[in-house]
């Protein structure tokens, strides 16, 4: 399976979460940009800052994930660009991988997935990449799961 990539934008992304940036002509301060959600009283908000090394497109990907109690939010620091796919799930919760939707984010835009969200690990693109991610963890299993995908999907 082929996935293009286009570039992020609020509109296609809203199934899956909100793109958080700001423009010319939008209020300074933006407050509740983003649902950031958790469902585990013992979980504890974790804003984690990391580094990754570049990809390069087209990228074959061989596994994705999804966190079934929190929303995620990645925030570029360094200011690249990164790239991002998401999938929308079956009445089951499982991916519907034929589904697949691949973006391009700018340096100047940030994403929170909503809950539940399937989706590829977090990738820069073109130059060395950090970001800050937050979510909410406890330390168990429920913090993050992983599918290795059958047949890889190549994002171009």
């Amino acid at each position: 399976m082929i996935v293009k990539a286009q570039s992020l934008n609020a509109a296609a992304f809203a199934p899956f979460g909100q793109v958080l940036a700001w423009s010319p002509g939008d209020p300074d301060h933006q407050d509740h940009a983003a649902k950031l959600f958790n469902d585990r009283p013992g979980a504890r908000p974790n804003l984690r800052v990391n580094h990754t090394q570049p990809i390069t497109l087209p990228h074959t990907a061989t596994l994705i994930e999804r966190h079934r109690h929190s929303s995620q939010m990645f925030a570029p620091l360094s200011g690249g660009s990164f790239l991002i796919m998401v999938f929308h799930s079956d009445k089951n919760a499982q991916p519907i991988l034929e589904s697949g939707l691949a973006f391009v984010g700018s340096g100047n835009q940030a994403i929170n997935y909503n809950v539940d969200i399937w989706h590829h690990p977090f990738l820069a693109l073109e130059a060395p990449g950090t970001f800050l991610t937050q979510r909410w963890e406890d330390g168990t299993s429920g913090d993050e799961e992983f599918l290795q995908l059958a047949s890889p999907i190549l994002i171009e």
